[in-house]
């Protein structure tokens, strides 16, 4: 149908295009990173994946290594938003946080696929944005931890213990996503939740679990409640 009389037709993007086609780019270029890592993941792969052309791809971003720096960033934000949407809710103890933290956790590093591989490869690697910016990354889910400790009248550990908190789990959740079966979950949260009492509690909180039927099987205490009680 021809546009009425003295009307012109309206050229261009839909509105919401640039955001998707953004969007488009940035979801195959974790496909590509998790695959292929920083040095293996090229502009060429991304557009492929993408199915978008190189001038459209260079709108957006000046290179393969700068789209990557995006997709660290935002899986850095989504675990960091996942723990603080789990310690904004209202819980009675502190510890009540562990479940829902440790398998939160775990579910989202199995969701990522090869992705959480790549990350792994490259934690140490200080010309990859995972290394860059691991540090500021941990110390945002820290001070995540600190505050809800704080806020259920509780003294936080020093920055040294929060810090190894912080890296142990990542550790074990990177673990997790890489060598075990998914049926496993229950033996990584009972590792990673005796690394939190040892690292935010004392000897009233280990008893505190081992007189919770929950906590004691949730942390497998019962078998060895005589040699942590000694």
């Amino acid at each position: 149908m021809e546009p009425a009389s003295g009307q012109k037709k309206r050229r261009g993007r839909p509105a919401g295009k640039t955001a998707d086609t953004r969007e488009r780019i940035i979801d195959a270029a974790r496909e590509v990173y998790g695959e292929h890592g920083t040095y293996g993941t090229t502009v060429a792969l991304i557009l492929k994946q993408a199915q978008v052309s190189r001038p459209t791809f260079y709108k957006y971003f000046s290179s393969a290594v700068d789209v990557i720096d995006e997709v660290v960033r935002q899986c850095n934000q989504e675990v960091e938003q996942l723990f603080v949407r789990i310690f904004e809710q209202p819980q009675k103890e502190f510890y009540d946080y562990l479940p829902m933290a440790l398998s939160g956790y775990l579910n989202w590093g199995r969701s990522q696929g090869l992705l959480m591989e790549a990350r792994f490869r490259e934690l140490h690697d200080r010309s990859s944005p995972v290394s860059r910016y691991r540090d500021e990354h941990n110390r945002r889910i820290a001070s995540t931890l600190h505050g809800s400790m704080v806020r259920h009248g509780r003294t936080p550990p020093d920055d040294l213990a929060l810090t190894s908190l912080v890296q142990g789990i990542e550790h074990l959740g990177y673990q997790f996503c890489m060598q075990a079966e998914h049926t496993e979950m229950p033996r990584y949260i009972e590792v990673m939740g005796r690394l939190c009492i040892a690292m935010l509690g004392n000897r009233h909180d280990w008893q505190e679990m081992m007189a919770s039927p929950f906590f004691s099987r949730l942390l497998g205490l019962e078998e060895n409640e005589s040699e942590i009680g000694s």
